[in-house]
């Protein structure tokens, strides 16, 4: 795994999946805030804990892909705050890539003379 360094601190990127009254949210929508489990703290890091829930904006930080999952490396000054509602935390998952990149050939080049 990765080992957080300075004021940065790993977190293991959560998306709701469904709403309070369980309507399913569709992949493509964007909330405006991200959440994520913490999974390491830098030294420098100061009244964050391990496994607790962070709220950030979605394009806080660096996005990294490790295998299939999603973590991101955020500075403590980029975190709004510590999640406290259980209820919302039951219906965070993990989010997870599933393509396969697509991988694309520059066209050959035709030389006219």
């Amino acid at each position: 795994m990765i080992e957080a360094i300075d004021d940065k601190i790993i977190v293991e990127y959560l998306k709701a999946t469904e709403t309070k009254s369980g309507l399913i949210i569709p992949e493509g929508a964007q909330e405006p805030q991200g959440y994520g489990k913490v999974l390491s703290i830098g030294n420098k890091v100061e009244g964050i804990k391990k496994d607790t829930i962070l709220v950030f904006h979605v394009r806080a930080g660096m996005d990294m892909l490790i295998g299939s999952k999603v973590y991101k490396c955020i500075k403590q000054d980029e975190i709004y705050g510590v999640l406290k509602d259980k209820e919302l935390e039951g219906r965070l998952k993990p989010l997870e890539f599933t393509a396969k990149p697509k991988i694309v050939t520059p066209p050959e080049k035709k030389i006219i003379v």
